[in-house]
């Protein structure tokens, strides 16, 4: 049986947990994932973790923040002014905002903390600084 090496199609059955156990995402055998082994479309340490590995095989990679998405950066956390984000009827804490930059690049963040004029918003990744445990399992193998 050939094993996978770079460049090859392979479809992957995963799960992601925290490093508490808490399933965050994962594929259902209708639903595997097809990528390409070196295409950067998945974490490079889990891409290198598939070099090898055969049909049927399985894998767990536990990745550190560095290696998933990145450290949490308090600068991230800003507070800006209520007013700017027009009608307030659902500034709620833990919703999710997306606010425009004056060069029109959008940023997604979380509310932390609604006060009488302010807002505390929180631009990091909810998955920042969170170290990240994929199982991974080959369903199959498209050798180029």
């Amino acid at each position: 049986m050939d094993a996978i090496k770079e460049g090859d199609k392979v479809s992957i059955l995963f799960e992601a947990k925290l490093a508490s156990g808490e399933t965050i995402l994962k594929t259902e055998n209708e639903k595997a994932l097809s990528l390409i082994v070196g295409s950067g479309e998945i974490p490079i340490t889990i891409e290198k973790a598939l070099i090898d590995m055969k049909i049927g095989d399985s894998k767990t990679i536990t990745l550190e923040p560095s290696e998933a998405f990145g450290p949490r950066i308090n600068e991230l956390i800003i507070e800006l002014p209520k007013e700017g984000f027009g009608d307030n009827s659902c500034l709620d804490i833990g919703s999710v905002v997306v606010l425009n930059s004056p060069q029109g690049k959008k940023f997604r963040g979380t509310i932390l903390k609604v006060e009488e004029e302010n807002v505390t918003v929180d631009f990091n990744h909810p998955l920042a600084g969170r170290i990240l445990v994929f199982s991974v399992t080959v369903v199959s193998i498209d050798m180029t």
